[in-house]
């Protein structure tokens, strides 16, 4: 009995935010921000279910005394299953991200749902999705042709003293269309200092996306950005 209330109240997290300034505007962009999350809500043994979200604002040119404004949003929404193993955390979830326009109620949201399976490690991570169309169910999908994905982040590091490394992060994004005669892709490399501990990490470095053809509005390939972000464990 003890172990199953255990499981019931095991509440293990992950939180992260970042913010990235663009050396330059680039079409309708200056900045982008993002806040998120998962909570293991419950687990038995190395099983258990997980929910998480994600918010990431993009924002406009900066004009005057108006900075950082607002102009649209990703929604990422997330529940699933999860299994603990020596080579990382596997999750098998269904995902919901959505694109909003910010004080525009006559501009339609862009929204698609997925499943995904997902390995996570701390400085590495890969996934593979399936979107989920149907022409019966319009609802379930509008604005992205994507069928299915690839994603792939790693980190790689070099300790320059205690609790101190030179790292660069490597992310990708590969995707097919629904009728498979079409690839979607974006690769972004970030190079910086990070001060880590048990309990998470702090990195300052400096990124670039140098291809980023996704077919969504939020891409930005070609311009230079300052992150800050912070993670905690």
């Amino acid at each position: 009995m003890t172990g199953i209330i255990i499981g019931f109240v095991y509440m293990k997290h992950e939180v992260w935010a970042s913010f990235s300034k663009f050396s330059y505007k680039y079409r309708d962009k200056s900045a982008v921000a993002d806040i998120g999350g998962y909570m293991k809500i419950f687990k038995w043994e190395n099983y258990g279910i997980t929910v998480g979200g994600d918010f990431v604002v993009w924002m406009g040119y900066d004009v005057g005394p108006i900075q950082l404004d607002p102009i649209y949003a990703d929604y990422y929404v997330w529940i699933g299953g999860f299994k603990e193993t020596d080579k990382g955390t596997y999750y098998l979830l269904i995902e919901h991200p959505c694109l909003h326009y910010i004080d525009k109620l006559d501009t339609l949201p862009l929204y698609w749902n997925a499943i995904r399976l997902l390995l996570r490690q701390r400085d590495f991570e890969i996934s593979v999705a399936q979107y989920i169309h149907s022409d019966k169910w319009q609802f379930l999908s509008r604005g992205t042709d994507w069928s299915t994905d690839l994603k792939v982040f790693k980190r790689l590091s070099r300790q320059l003293g205690k609790d101190i490394n030179l790292f660069m992060d490597a992310y990708s994004f590969l995707a097919l269309s629904r009728n498979y005669r079409r690839i979607y892709a974006s690769l972004e490399f970030k190079i910086g200092l990070e001060f880590r501990n048990t309990n998470g990490d702090f990195t300052v470095s400096l990124g670039y996306r140098p291809f980023e053809r996704t077919g969504i509005i939020r891409d930005a390939e070609g311009v230079p950005y300052i992150n800050l972000k912070v993670r905690g464990f």
